[in-house]
């Protein structure tokens, strides 16, 4: 219940609160809630495993269960943000060299439903 409560109060403060504060563009919220939320449950689950609730925690992870399955787990968090990290400048690098990050200016603001799709999102009569 702990991680439940937590894994809906941190990413929506940092969805609703801190991308409006520190203004990064994040139109998905992906940063906010998996990064974060991910981050955060990943860490709760090694600091509240424990073998009474979870029976299966004897069988292979007994010996750090209650000692060193934080360290463990933020070795995890750790591993998953470099790969995500490095995947994504790859991924960025791949793109921009083929079609661009960015549209122009002008596409921009004539709405990319239009430039790219040739249709509006949103018809507002």
């Amino acid at each position: 219940m702990i991680i439940g409560v937590l894994a809906a109060v941190v990413p929506f403060l940092f969805v609703m609160v801190l991308k409006a504060k520190f203004g990064y563009d994040d139109a998905l919220d992906t940063f906010g809630v998996h990064a974060i939320g991910g981050t955060l449950g990943a860490i709760m689950t090694g600091i509240l495993a424990t073998a009474d609730v979870n029976a299966n925690l004897n069988t292979n992870l007994k010996a750090i269960v209650g000692h060193t399955l934080v360290f463990e787990q933020l070795k995890a968090v750790a591993l998953t943000l470099v790969l995500s990290i490095v995947g994504t400048i790859i991924i960025a690098f791949i793109v921009k060299a083929i079609v661009g990050l960015r549209p122009t200016p002008e596409l921009e603001t004539a709405g990319l439903d239009i430039t790219d799709h040739g249709e509006e999102g949103y018809i507002l009569d």
